[in-house]
């Protein structure tokens, strides 16, 4: 994702659909078929799709989308947010009945934090994610390099063992290997995000390996 936005180029339709991963580890992003390409420079913009249209999953899409605004790489980032939250949840922070109301849930909602939904979630992933589901754009991460650089750092404290099997307030008591779904998850993100699709039942995901 830094990569394409390093040549201008914004996705537009992130979600679990259009990430594989390959059975040796690579991982690939797909779909660039609603991308926005900026030209860098002043003056030298073009859109593969116009302005005021709402184009992309209503699921995965950033407040800007759901408006019908032009996306640039913070748009990404929040649909990269809510990828990172379903990993690490099992459930998509918004949610309803229909396209419409879950685009209104995008941008009325404030979904719990993950950390509240899954104890297990580290308080620095959780930090993560919920700073790239903020609404307002400007107090997103600005791009997908600072956001790699937190979550570099946070494999970091997870290998040396600083975030495994941390006490939360509410439960004093030591729970060794419990972390290991999340810890899995965040070292498959550093590479670049994993495809997960429903096992058949509402909330319960599992990995397609292609």
């Amino acid at each position: 994702l830094a990569k394409a936005h390093a040549a201008g180029v914004i996705h537009r339709d992130l979600k679990p659909g259009n990430i594989m991963l390959t059975r040796d580890g690579l991982v690939k992003l797909l779909d660039f078929g609603l991308a926005r390409r900026v030209e860098l420079g002043p003056g030298r913009e073009s859109t593969l799709t116009m302005e005021g249209r709402i184009m992309g999953t209503p699921a995965y899409m950033s407040p800007e989308q759901a408006q019908g605004q032009l996306a640039d790489a913070r748009s990404d980032n929040f649909s990269l947010g809510v990828v990172l939250y379903e990993m690490a949840t099992g459930v998509r922070p918004f949610r309803g009945d229909s396209a419409m109301s879950v685009i209104s849930s995008i941008l009325k909602d404030s979904p719990p934090a993950p950390a509240e939904v899954n104890p297990e979630v580290p308080r620095d992933l959780d930090r993560i994610i919920r700073r790239c589901l903020v609404k307002d754009a400007a107090r997103r991460y600005q791009s997908a390099v600072d956001l790699r650089s937190d979550l570099e750092e946070v494999q970091q404290r997870v290998e040396s063992g600083e975030l495994l099997g941390l006490p939360r307030p509410r439960d004093r008591r030591r729970m060794p290997g419990r972390f290991t779904p999340v810890v899995v998850g965040v070292i498959v993100v550093i590479a670049g995000y994993t495809i997960f699709r429903r096992a058949g039942q509402p909330g319960r995901l599992q990995p397609a390996l292609v």
